[in-house]
């Protein structure tokens, strides 16, 4: 009984070493209180270890915490598949919309620079990088071609100069017009 008592002690003492390296050890904190959190679940089944195996269920007590670990483990998987899998309907979905607004606004012969479709839910917005200034005729094709194409209106779109698009070279100050209803909204 002593040597058992010694060993749980023992077990208990380079537990909490490896929590500490493992504290150490993790970056800056960002996942520190996951790891504080599952170490208190082991330190609590280290602590509970000898009482259950005084009364006899030391057995049934691992193979619990092995099943239940395995449908959270389960659980959490499904979880990261749908997410991973709802990043890529979202993101082809985005591109399908882009690949058609391009296609109705070259049917009207305006060639944009740049479309960049954003997705929040079930509000689609675009936005539209425009090389030179429009005239309220192209201004009208892009609200016609928007509308026609993926249904976005007045006001869920803006149209920029080329020169704030983000991978424009030299990332060059953001001056121009914006707009969303035939007319020029003013300066950015």
């Amino acid at each position: 009984m002593k040597e058992e008592i010694y060993q749980w002690m023992k077990s208990l003492a380079v537990f909490y070493i490896l929590l500490t390296t493992v504290l150490h050890l993790i970056p800056s904190g960002k996942y520190e209180r996951y790891v504080r959190f599952f170490m208190g679940l082991l330190l609590i089944f280290m602590l509970c270890t000898p009482v259950f195996s005084i009364l006899g269920r030391g057995e049934e007590l691992v193979q619990s915490f092995q099943a239940h670990y395995q449908q959270e483990s389960a659980l959490r998987e499904q979880e990261e598949l749908d997410h991973l899998q709802e990043t890529y309907l979202k993101r082809g979905y985005a591109t399908e919309i882009k690949e058609k607004i391009l296609q109705s606004l070259q049917n009207r012969g305006i060639h944009p620079a740049e479309v960049e479709v954003h997705i929040e839910g079930e509000q689609v917005t675009a936005t539209l990088y425009m090389n030179g200034v429009l005239n309220e005729e192209q201004e009208r094709g892009i609200a016609d071609g928007l509308l026609e194409a993926c249904g976005i209106r007045e006001g869920e779109y803006q149209i920029k100069a080329a020169e704030h698009e983000p991978s424009a070279v030299g990332g060059a100050l953001a001056s121009g017009t914006a707009s969303g209803r035939g007319g020029a909204a003013g300066v950015q």
